[in-house]
């Protein structure tokens, strides 16, 4: 009861630097929601865009049914496999007319169907890396029902690469976020200790201990935190709602973002107001006046 009778006077004395501390954390945690809604749909994408990665493996024109059956089982069971689609010449045709603008010219001057038939693979999406798609595919072209194997193979570097850039920015940017909300925090706190100087000494005269002094500004930058984390996530759901009815629609992982915000919200205010106190509280004198 003493940590939070404490923790609520100190709040309510230091109105002003409590403003002060839930509007800088408000701003630290709504930059990082902001990060993190944008990491979410970024990755969205990047999942999607290797969802299409995949192998066709075409097959050889005089390859029987019951053989091209047999071979589609084989190809299905095989390590990093996710599904196997018969793409049949009609089939190839039709979606080469859709894919090329120009196809019927070009395809009335052939007069035929040079399109072969194949097997569409789909891969699970920890094999849409370079090394393991390139080694899906050369097992898949051992088959002697198959003619040429196709997997995009400068497609799936850029794409690898473009991940692997992604989530080193998104780490490092991530990382500074954290870095900077910690420290603004801190030296918000770092003032608010300070107020409470005369508090401090008195508490340290009667022998109170670093826990029992440490406590009332840590639960305060809790709340601090706590209410800041709140206020970003409502704001963001907001602006969410808002941009979805009238500009763009996006993915908001509601859940994540309210509870993430107040959770880091609330993690932001113990370390900033525990590595403030704890330095400033060991500066404050403990000498008596004399008399």
């Amino acid at each position: 009861m003493f940590t939070i009778r404490e923790a609520l006077i100190g709040l309510r004395r230091n109105g002003a630097m409590t403003f002060i501390a839930i509007g800088i954390m408000f701003f630290s945690l709504f930059l990082f929601g902001i990060f993190l809604i944008g990491t979410f749909n970024i990755f969205g994408v990047i999942r999607m865009a290797r969802g299409k990665v995949e192998i066709n493996a075409f097959l050889k024109e005089d390859i029987a049914p019951d053989k091209r059956e047999e071979l589609e089982k084989k190809i299905k069971a095989m390590v990093g496999v996710k599904s196997v689609e018969y793409v049949s010449k009609g089939e190839a045709l039709e979606r080469f007319e859709k894919e090329i603008t120009n196809a019927p010219s070009l395809l009335e001057a052939v007069k035929t169907n040079p399109l072969p038939p194949s097997l569409s693979i789909k891969l699970k999406d920890e094999f849409t890396t370079p090394e393991k798609v390139k080694e899906v595919a050369e097992k898949v072209g051992v088959f002697s029902e198959i003619e040429t194997v196709e997997y995009g193979k400068s497609w799936v570097k850029r794409l690898d690469r473009v991940v692997r850039i992604l989530f080193l920015f998104d780490i490092l940017l991530g990382i500074v976020i954290g870095i900077s909300s910690v420290f603004v925090v801190s030296n918000t706190v770092r003032l608010t200790v300070l107020a409470r100087k005369k508090t401090i000494e008195v508490m340290k005269l009667v022998g109170a201990t670093e826990r029992t002094i440490q406590s009332p500004f840590v639960l305060a930058g809790m709340i601090e935190g706590g209410i800041a984390g709140a206020l970003s996530a409502g704001v963001l759901y907001l602006i969410y709602q808002l941009t979805s009815r009238f500009f763009v629609q996006f993915y908001f992982p509601r859940n994540s973002i309210l509870i993430g915000m107040v959770l880091f919200g609330l993690l932001l205010g113990i370390i900033g107001s525990k590595s403030s106190v704890k330095s400033t509280s060991k500066g404050v004198s403990l000498e008596t006046p004399n008399v």
